[in-house]
């Protein structure tokens, strides 16, 4: 079959419009882009209902084989459209938004209103790292979105995601709720071994001074440089590390 070429064809722009948050909404699906995101997807059981890959990727051809999924061939225009990056090389899928279970003994990860969809696809990969699952509230930026899902690196696919509503509700299910603030808080090296939902905020603001009094404990990572914060996802894998370690290994 020959290529689909040309950003205009109604196929091709029917996907496209999944960058926009209204039709991932809307019709339950999103984007993936990347070999990586592809196999990370499939290992998890993720069917795509279609993929598109450039003329001459077998790779892409081999799996469509494999595991059953249509394969549309296009051309770079078409890549172009669908895709999230400059220089797109493939291929890009269609897929349902899954719902993952997650671990009932795993600690949690929570984006309170983190708007960036780096950071916010960094924590995802920093939640999946530590076996944690991963929660978001109103205002944070769409885990589901494909800057978010590149960024996860395929963390999306190996735990649980979740709508977090508020500090009450977390607690109502078992989690102890930690605020990470820059500062006023105790080294997460202090807490003893628990199920934790850790709260992170935007880099700039931090977390809302309601939320933090509402959680149960606040950690604050020491910082003897002098530097006055931390990336987000740089201070919550410190902080999901620390909190991850088994019973009687680094805590006092």
């Amino acid at each position: 079959m020959d290529p689909v070429r040309g950003h205009r064809n109604p196929r091709v722009a029917d996907s496209a419009r999944l960058h926009r948050a209204r039709e991932r909404r809307e019709r339950g699906r999103t984007l993936i882009e990347g070999p990586n995101l592809l196999d990370a997807a499939l290992e998890a059981g993720v069917r795509p209902q279609v993929v598109f890959a450039l003329d001459g990727d077998d790779r892409t051809s081999l799996l469509s084989d494999q595991h059953g999924f249509e394969l549309v061939r296009v051309d770079n225009s078409a890549l172009g459209r669908l895709a999230g990056t400059k220089t797109p090389r493939g291929p890009v899928a269609v897929i349902e938004i899954p719902t993952l279970p997650g671990g009932g003994d795993r600690g949690l990860l929570v984006a309170w209103g983190v708007s960036d969809p780096g950071n916010v696809g960094a924590l995802i990969r920093t939640a999946a790292a530590f076996s944690w699952d991963f929660g978001h509230t109103l205002g944070t930026a769409d885990p589901w979105s494909p800057k978010v899902l590149r960024a996860g690196a395929g963390g999306h696919f190996r735990i649980g995601i979740r709508v977090v509503e508020s500090v009450a509700g977390l607690e109502e299910v078992g989690f102890i709720a930690v605020a990470a603030t820059v500062d006023g808080g105790v080294p997460p090296s202090r807490l003893a071994p628990g199920l934790y939902a850790v709260l992170v905020g935007e880099e700039a603001s931090g977390l809302p001074p309601g939320v933090v009094e509402d959680s149960a404990v606040t950690v604050t990572i020491p910082m003897p440089g002098g530097q006055e914060s931390l990336n987000a996802a740089m201070a919550a894998g410190m902080i999901v590390y620390e909190l991850s370690k088994p019973e009687g290994e680094g805590q006092g």
